[in-house]
């Protein structure tokens, strides 16, 4: 189990990406949208903390931006994203 502090700090580093990296309808820097793509975080945060494979994450990015926001993207335009995330430092005991 992860502690509440450890599971804000990878929430809040994906968030971070998320919009930095992510940013498929081009938000970052509106101040206003800076809550766009909070949604997305838990599920994210499951899937990296389940340790899944990049393509999982992938699949859920594409259906994000393909079927949720309605725009056409390919999937070799979620693998920085997905590098991005695997950057982020996960607690040992957290699989």
């Amino acid at each position: 189990m992860i502690e509440k502090y450890e599971s804000r700090r990878i929430r809040v580093q994906i968030r971070h990406v998320l919009l930095d990296v992510w940013d498929p309808i081009g938000i970052k820097d509106e101040p206003s949208a800076q809550d766009e793509y909070d949604g997305y975080i838990g599920k994210v945060y499951e899937l990296l903390v389940g340790r899944v494979p990049d393509d999982v994450i992938e699949d859920y990015l594409l259906w994000a931006v393909n079927n949720h926001m309605g725009l056409d993207a390919p999937r070799s335009a979620m693998k920085g994203t997905v590098a991005a995330m695997r950057r982020i430092q996960l607690p040992v005991d957290s699989a």
